[in-house]
């Protein structure tokens, strides 16, 4: 008798498949320019980010866009424990373990995040109250109950979902950014009940979320 599938291994493998079988050319372009000027907007000075593997929401175009507006740019290091190490983008990338990509310089330490102004970060869906849905490795979880900035999930649109599975070990966000269709161009940020946002945030977050 096989083992049973976990709610969350059958959600990752639903959106992993539609990842693969759907191009995001518009959600992509969307979330570059959003993300851009996010950044602008609350003046952030060091951003914590990642370098989209293939099919995750930001494509190759996000660091571009990130090294060209943000003062700083930080990237995740996996160390061995899988927990995140972190070290400034200087626009060079080099091959890490399991295909990512990481930056190339000084390693700052896991507590580099701390002083971020804003985290981006992937997820393969995000829930309604912030839950996050990442790739199963539980690096994330580490790194955001260490992060007091706004943290914000790029997605694609149809993976913020009503719900998602949780765990008690799992951390929210503070909000998804959900990428553009090719019927409706602009990216929408919606705020989750993830964590208390300081409140010029709030006022960025209304001009990209439909109004309200």
């Amino acid at each position: 008798m096989p083992p049973a599938v976990s709610p969350k291994s059958e959600l990752r493998s639903h959106i992993r498949s539609a990842r693969r079988s759907s191009a995001h050319p518009f959600s992509d372009k969307s979330l570059i320019e959003a993300v851009s000027a996010m950044v602008r907007a609350a003046d952030a000075r060091t951003v914590a980010a990642y370098a989209p593997l293939p099919f995750e929401a930001g494509g190759p175009g996000l660091l571009p866009a990130l090294f060209a507006v943000a003062p700083q740019v930080l990237l995740p290091v996996l160390l061995p424990s899988r927990d995140l190490d972190w070290a400034r983008y200087d626009g060079t990338l080099a091959g890490g373990p399991l295909g990512l990509s990481e930056p190339t310089g000084p390693r700052l330490g896991v507590d580099a995040v701390r002083s971020v102004d804003l985290m981006l970060v992937p997820a393969l869906a995000v829930g309604l109250d912030g839950t996050r849905l990442g790739q199963g490795g539980g690096s994330y979880d580490r790194v955001l109950a260490r992060v007091t900035a706004p943290t914000i999930a790029l997605l694609h649109p149809g993976e913020l979902l009503p719900s998602v599975p949780a765990e008690p070990h799992d951390q929210r966000v503070s909000g998804a950014l959900v990428g553009a269709t090719a019927r409706y161009e602009t990216a929408h940020l919606h705020w989750t009940k993830g964590c208390a946002i300081p409140h010029y945030w709030h006022s960025i977050g209304l001009s990209a979320n439909d109004g309200g």
